[in-house]
This record gives C-alpha cells, structure tokens and sequence, in this order.
C-alpha cells in the first residue's frame, strides 16, 4: 500500500507520466500538496495531501485520493467516507476494482478520503480530539470545499458504517451536498437500553483503558472517538454537533436526498423512529445496485 504518512507538504511526483485530467493542482483554501500521480489498470489515481489549518491540531493533514478514467462522463463527483477501523482501501484494491474503482471505469469523478490518523493520512499530534463530530466540524467539510473548488461541483456523498454517522453530523454543521448514500450504517439514533440504570457506564467501563482497541479493519480507533459515540447516550444524552448543533432534525430535513442500502437484514426500528421512507431503503449487495436508483441526478 503507497505511503502518506510525512508531513512538511513535499511534493513527491511517483510516475507522473500522465495530465492531471483538468484538475486544478492548487488551491486557494489551504495547503495542498500532489503527493502521487499514477495510471492503473486504466484508471488515473491522485493523491492529494491537504492541511486544512481549521482546527485546533494544527499537525492534521488529510490524504484524498482521486480516481477517474481518461474523461469523466457521469454527474457530479462521488466522495466515499469510509467505516470505523478502516481507511480508503475499504472501497478498492490494488487493481482498482471495488465499489470505487467500478465506479471510476464507469466514467464517474471519484474521490477518497481518509480519516484523521488513519491510511495516508499523517500521523497528527493531538490525536486524542480524533472523534467523529471533530472531524464532521473541520475535516470532511474542507474535504468537500476542496473538491468544489477543482470541479465546480458539490460531491454526492457514499458512507460506510460509522462513515455515515460522521456525514450525519457535518450535515448538521449545514454542508452543502446534493445527494447522500448510506450503506450499512452504524445504529444512528440514540438506543433505548442506554435509558436502563447504569447502562451507559457499563458501556464505558467495557471500553477499558487502553488508549487504542482492534477491529473488524486494518486500522485502530483510539478509546476517545468510542467514548464520544456515548456522548448522545441516556438520559442526559445530547446527540449534537461540536458546535451544538441537534442532529436528528438535520437528518430528517434532508431525508429526500439520503439513499439507504442494507446488504444484511431488514430495516432496523431506528431507522423508522427517525422516519426514514421505505421506498429509499435499498437491500441485497451494493455491487448489484443501480446507482442510477442509488443516486440520481437532481
């Protein structure tokens, strides 16, 4: 897997024996660094180094990684945001095949982000404040001036998992987007047992004390972005935004524009508590999808 993870915003060009398909190769909005430019499998891949300076870590840099063939032929660009321990190869492989790669062959502008701390993205020095609504607040909305600044267009978003609670947040920060794809998500709404005496310092206390925990990925989560997800738990629950904004009301505001897909099982009951309509609920492999029904152009 190429690496990332230097900062100091040197440009290394591997194998720049291609045009940057019209991308714009800086950026008035913050630093920007090409770090790598290489042709696979049929597929022009960039990546870009950015260093939005927004936050209260300075030391953040976030890897976005840009998939597109010869010429972009369909709609908006796509931005896939990726699960909980795991980073952008959740949606490729090393011959460009995957959700993403697939979908850059069919002639969409595809778009791949990293987490803070994880993948190609560097190694930043307060990565205790690495949780969801941070990166919501700072990170994913920068990500998507970015791409709106090199093509013009908002992207359409794709999450995975807890990637779509992070979208759900920053949709509350009031980010502009025309359309959204939520595939297996992580439970959204606040849960009913957290309301049961001691439930959510039960939950806490089995998180443990170290600092970091495995998963189902290549990648691991620090205990505060698992300790943060409580944060909108019980009774005295607050499922808000860094700058304290409600969620919920964000959510179903722009339900039309939420596609959902579950590849396992039905619908759970959260999701009809938040209103979610039955005919933007989409089940089986989201590699059979017709993205056409998935994300249609507005």
């Amino acid at each position: 897997m190429p690496g990332c993870h230097t900062s100091g915003f040197q440009v290394i060009l591997s194998g720049v024996n291609k045009r940057c398909g019209g991308l714009k190769s800086s950026s008035q909005l913050f630093p920007v660094a090409l770090v790598s430019a290489e042709y696979k499998s049929g597929i022009y891949e960039d990546i870009y180094s950015i260093k939005p300076n927004n936050s209260q870590d300075k030391t953040v840099e976030l890897a976005l990684v840009r998939l597109h063939s010869e010429r972009v032929a369909k709609g908006r660009p796509l931005l896939f945001v990726h699960d909980a321990y795991h980073n952008h190869w959740q949606w490729l492989d090393y011959h460009c095949q995957g959700i993403a790669g697939e979908r850059a062959k069919a002639g969409n502008d595809v778009w791949l982000m990293d987490w803070r701390y994880h993948g190609l993205s560097a190694r930043n020095e307060r990565y205790h404040l690495n949780s969801l609504r941070t990166m919501a607040h700072y990170d994913l909305p920068a990500l998507i001036a970015f791409i709106h600044e090199q093509t013009g267009q908002y992207p359409a978003l794709i999450g995975y998992g807890y990637g779509c609670e992070l979208i759900a947040l920053a949709l509350a920060e009031k980010i502009s987007v025309p359309r959204m794809l939520f595939i297996n998500p992580q439970r959204l709404a606040p849960a009913w047992r957290y309301y049961l005496p001691l439930a959510k310092t039960i939950k806490r206390l089995s998180l443990g004390r170290r600092a970091w925990r495995k998963g189902s990925g290549e990648e691991m989560e620090h205990r505060t972005l698992l300790v943060d997800l409580l944060a909108k738990e019980g009774w005295f629950g607050r499922w808000r935004t860094e700058s304290g904004a409600a969620v919920k009301p964000a959510l179903q505001h722009q339900g039309e524009r939420i596609t959902w897909v579950l590849e396992y099982g039905s619908a759970p009951i959260w999701m009809h508590r938040l209103g979610v309509p039955r005919d933007q609920i989409f089940s089986g492999p989201v590699s059979q999808q017709d993205w056409s029904l998935l994300l249609p152009e507005p």
